[in-house]
C-alpha cells in the first residue's frame, strides 16, 4: 500500500479524526515552528472530580509529538515516551499542547512537548519527551486482500 494521506490514515482516530462520533476532534496546526493543539477538557475526561485524567494528558503528549515529526513529511511510531506531571489539568480550562523536534538522527526523532493551562497564566501542566521512529504506517493495517 502506498503512503496514505493524513485524512485517510486517521479516519477514526480518537484524538484528531473529525468524523469519530465520540472523538475529541482536535486539529493540529503549526504555531511558531511547533505542532499546536487546543482543548477544553469536559467532565467526561476527569479522574478526580474536576481534574482531567492523566491518561488524557499522556495521550495528548503522544499525539502532539507525533505531529511535530509529521512536519518533516514523514510518519512515525512512538518508541518510548516519558511524561512529568507538574500541575493538575482543570476541566473547563483551555489547555494548549505543543510539540517540537529537538534532534533527528536518521529515522529517529527526539521530541519534546508540553501541556499548558491558557486560563492560568500558561502554567505548565505536563512536560514530555519521546523517541519516535520513521516508518510507513500502512504496514500496521490489515491486509485487505484476505
Amino acid at each position: 500500500m502506498s503512503k496514505m494521506d493524513t485524512k485517510e490514515k486517521f479516519s477514526n482516530c480518537f484524538v484528531c479524526s473529525p468524523t469519530n462520533p465520540i472523538g475529541l476532534h482536535l486539529v493540529n496546526q503549526p504555531v511558531n515552528g511547533r505542532s499546536h493543539m487546543e482543548i477544553v477538557p469536559n467532565e467526561n475526561m476527569v479522574g478526580l472530580n474536576g481534574l482531567m485524567h492523566g491518561g488524557f494528558s499522556s495521550m495528548l503528549m503522544d499525539e502532539i509529538m507525533y505531529y511535530a515529526c509529521e512536519a518533516y513529511g514523514v510518519d512515525t511510531v512512538t518508541l518510548n515516551m516519558k511524561c512529568d506531571f507538574l500541575n493538575p489539568a482543570i476541566a473547563g480550562h483551555k489547555l494548549i499542547a505543543e510539540g517540537w523536534v529537538n534532534k533527528r538522527e536518521g529515522k529517529k526523532f527526539f521530541v519534546e512537548a508540553e501541556l499548558r493551562d491558557a486560563d492560568d497564566d500558561d502554567k505548565v501542566i505536563v512536560t514530555a519527551e519521546g523517541l519516535y521512529y520513521e516508518m510507513d504506517l500502512s504496514v500496521f493495517l490489515p491486509d485487505e486482500d484476505k
